[in-house]
């Protein structure tokens, strides 16, 4: 099997029951009417202390917008600015696909060119795809884990103990495909919508908590790029197929 066949989760197995997928309650995105500057923090500053380099753009931010810049050889290598919600650029996402390397691979750097997260998919079994997110590159805080069945799209949110903290459920990939789409980030119990992550055009917006452990925000954005990763490799392959099949 291709690799670009294997990108999508195309089975189930009996451990993957499909979770359902109703909107819990009304979710209203963060407000921009107040924009501002992200608050600066002294070096020596406790607020600081223990938090992984580069983080710390995270700790006042509940939105995040996610614009991609250039995309070659059918959207598998891609580059992201990471915005806040009054455009200021946090962050560069760069994807680089490498034959015999990593099945997905993102270094995510700071303005200053410090790389400060790596999202790292290393392994070639394709029954489950499982992401795993460093930060600092090198150091796991949690992973993203797909699960594999054909009703929705189902991703699990796991700490750096394998403790599934949050849900990422919306339609399954081949409804993704084109248009806008919107996938909700809910608490692992699906009792309550927490977040959002949304597909409009060549942008994502993600939305979280406040108040949301910043290690669990840098998974989210994430998860983020890897939702779009399975979507744009899913419209590759229903092209290649439409193409053939003419």
């Amino acid at each position: 099997m291709s690799f670009a066949d294997s990108s999508s989760p195309q089975t189930r197995g009996p451990e993957d029951e499909p979770p359902s997928y109703n909107l819990i309650a009304p979710y209203a995105p963060p407000s921009t009417s107040a924009p501002s500057a992200p608050p600066s923090y002294q070096l020596d500053s406790p607020i600081l202390k223990g938090l992984p380099p580069g983080m710390e753009h995270l700790l006042q931010i509940n939105q995040l917008i996610v614009k991609e810049k250039f995309t070659v050889s059918q959207g598998r290598n891609c580059t992201y600015d990471v915005l806040n919600h009054v455009g200021q650029r946090l962050f560069q996402a760069f994807q680089d696909v490498e034959c015999c390397g990593p099945l997905y691979d993102v270094k995510i750097k700071d303005n200053s060119g410090n790389e400060v997260l790596q999202l790292l998919e290393s392994c070639g079994c394709i029954c489950t795809r499982e992401m795993e997110v460093q930060c600092p590159p090198g150091s796991a805080v949690g992973f993203v884990k797909v699960h594999n069945n054909l009703m929705v799209t189902h991703l699990s949110i796991l700490n750096s103990s394998k403790e599934v903290t949050l849900i990422i459920l919306g339609p399954r990939f081949q409804n993704s495909i084109f248009g806008n789409v919107t996938f909700e980030v809910k608490s692992h119990d699906e009792q309550h919508v927490v977040g959002m992550i949304k597909m409009e055009g060549d942008q994502i917006l993600v939305s979280f908590p406040l108040d949301l452990e910043v290690t669990l925000k840098a998974i989210l954005l994430g998860s983020s790029l890897y939702l779009d990763y399975f979507i744009k490799v899913s419209r590759s392959n229903l092209q290649r197929r439409a193409r053939h099949n003419s």
